[in-house]
């Protein structure tokens, strides 16, 4: 027997109850729930239908308002629903890699590859989680690999770039994030790994040209400090960091570098 249609008197009254179930209760403060429409949405559309999509959706909601801990609760119910969806498995490495433990977010970047073969984003992150773990041949594999999936994967070019870099392979670098940029000449990642990379051949006057050379001058100059601090010059580098600061005010960061900097440079000339 084909099930009973829901009219639109039903609908309105499940909808009610659900709504009214999603009050906070004993508060007078906003809930982050109320306040965020992008998550209100996903909470309602999760209460009408449990899927594992559907916690994936509320778990992104929650990642982008920086409450982790639910995200991963609403992970972890989306792979009880469904053990091989991808997308949650890779959801799930990716937040054990950025709480810096990859080492347990191996086995679901593993899982995201068998459930999804064909997937450069799963190979991708995989890759992401083996360079963590200090597994840079593997990690490269990976990477290209992903570009064998999509031969216009400028993350995974980047992403290259990046592991040439930790090997100390900077021709190699500057390569793969020029050929990032190529393809997607917004990725300011790449862009300040190809800074990194020049700064290693020598090159440092083009690579702080690179890094000045954004929309932001206060990032801008900052990442000209973190730079400079690299290479040792700790002066040259809280100049930097102090005019990040004058830029930008409430980068609070800017100012306390600086001074770590000026410390560095008068530490060195006592020795």
């Amino acid at each position: 027997m084909a099930p009973k249609q829901e009219s639109l008197g039903d609908w309105t009254r499940r909808l009610r109850a659900i709504q009214e179930k999603a009050r906070t209760k004993n508060s007078l403060l906003p809930s982050i729930e109320s306040q965020n429409p992008a998550l209100a949405a996903a909470l309602l559309k999760l209460a009408f239908q449990e899927t594992a999509e559907n916690h994936r959706l509320v778990a992104a909601a929650y990642r982008s308002v920086g409450v982790e801990d639910h995200a991963y609760r609403h992970l972890q119910r989306a792979v009880l629903l469904e053990p091989c969806d991808s997308a949650s498995r890779e959801a799930l490495a990716r937040l054990w890699r950025d709480w810096h433990l990859p080492q347990l977010a191996l086995a679901d970047a593993h899982r995201a590859v068998y459930c999804r073969p064909q997937s450069a984003s799963a190979y991708n992150t995989l890759g992401t989680v083996l360079e963590a773990l200090g597994q840079h041949a593997n990690a490269r594999s990976a990477f290209e690999f992903v570009l064998r999936l999509d031969d216009r994967a400028s993350y995974a070019l980047n992403n290259l770039c990046y592991v040439a870099l930790q090997t100390g392979d900077a021709p190699a670098a500057q390569q793969n994030c020029e050929k990032a940029l190529a393809l997607q000449p917004t990725l300011s990642a790449a862009s300040n790994n190809l800074a990194l990379a020049l700064a290693m051949q020598g090159d440092v006057q083009n690579a702080e040209a690179r890094l000045r050379d954004s929309r932001d001058p206060a990032t801008g100059q900052y990442n000209v400090g973190i730079l400079r601090m690299s290479l040792g010059r700790y002066e040259d580098a809280a100049d930097a960091f102090q005019l990040a600061a004058a830029a930008k005010p409430s980068l609070a960061d800017a100012a306390r570098r600086a001074e770590q900097a000026r410390r560095a440079a008068a530490a060195m000339e006592q020795d």
